[in-house]
């Protein structure tokens, strides 16, 4: 414990300009940072001096599987920072204990439902719901959306998606994303609002055209069971396109593909 008192400790005020020339550096947003900042500080102990069992009460906070899930992969993700950036020589966050993911039933909305939003919404919601539609958009991830995320080639476009746990990946979208990112007509953000505020104003839509059990994540789930159906079950495919880390969680979908499975046994 001698060694600890001796250690000289970095400043937080420094530990958090670094994180944030290096979120910058990576394409990731502001809002991510002061998110990841925040979660550092309520560990209650400074990062070099952090052990294992730190991390683990701060993931212990979080009340719901998911909220468990979303705080370790987090805390993984800035202890990675703080190692490369020299801020730690060790990293506990290694030996974190991988939280469960739940495998519930996902609950898309219909096509019918798809088709009223995207017609019958109000802006800029309209817009929200067909980039959660027609890409698989979570709502951190449209609000955090920049013009310059998209990218054209030959082929069509690609969107490069600063997604859950700092993964920042680029999928090929469709062409009704696309004009509604170009209209815009900005390098930056395209909307100034946060997830929460998000989720909350699309609810409300939602509820105000009649789908009042259903949140903005549904929009995702009607895209991935959409997009497993017209590929014919391709799960490799649409887990590349729903940006899974495995293909164990894009199989949950297949669930849902009533419709396929009764025209099969129809044959019979």
């Amino acid at each position: 414990m001698e060694k600890d008192k001796e250690m000289e400790l970095v400043p937080y005020e420094v530990i958090k300009q670094k994180l944030a020339d290096r979120y910058e550096a990576q394409g990731f947003s502001k809002g991510l940072c002061r998110n990841d900042f925040s979660i550092l500080m309520r560990i209650g102990v400074h990062p070099q001096l952090a052990t294992v069992d730190d991390l683990q009460r701060m993931v212990l906070t979080g009340k719901a599987l998911s909220t468990k899930g979303y705080i370790a992969s987090r805390i993984r993700s800035i202890f990675k920072s703080l190692k490369k950036l020299g801020i730690i020589e060790n990293d506990p966050s290694i030996d974190l204990p991988k939280v469960k993911q739940s495998r519930g039933v996902p609950h898309p909305i219909t096509t019918g439902e798809a088709n009223m939003l995207i017609k019958e919404a109000r802006y800029p919601m309209r817009d929200w719901f067909i980039l959660g539609c027609y890409a698989g958009l979570r709502a951190m991830e449209v609000a955090n959306l920049r013009g310059v995320d998209l990218e054209k080639y030959e082929d069509g476009y690609m969107l490069r998606i600063a997604g859950k746990g700092g993964t920042d990946l680029s999928v090929p979208v469709a062409q009704i994303v696309a004009d509604t990112i170009l209209k815009y007509k900005t390098n930056g953000r395209l909307f100034k609002v946060t997830p929460n505020r998000l989720t909350k104003k699309t609810s409300a839509e939602m509820k105000r055209l009649g789908i009042p059990k259903k949140t903005f994540h549904s929009c995702r789930h009607y895209f991935a069971t959409m997009m497993l159906q017209k590929s014919g079950g391709d799960l490799l495919a649409v887990r590349d396109l729903m940006r899974h880390s495995s293909v164990e969680t894009t199989q949950v979908y297949t669930q849902l593909m009533t419709g396929r499975t009764r025209s099969l046994v129809d044959l019979i």
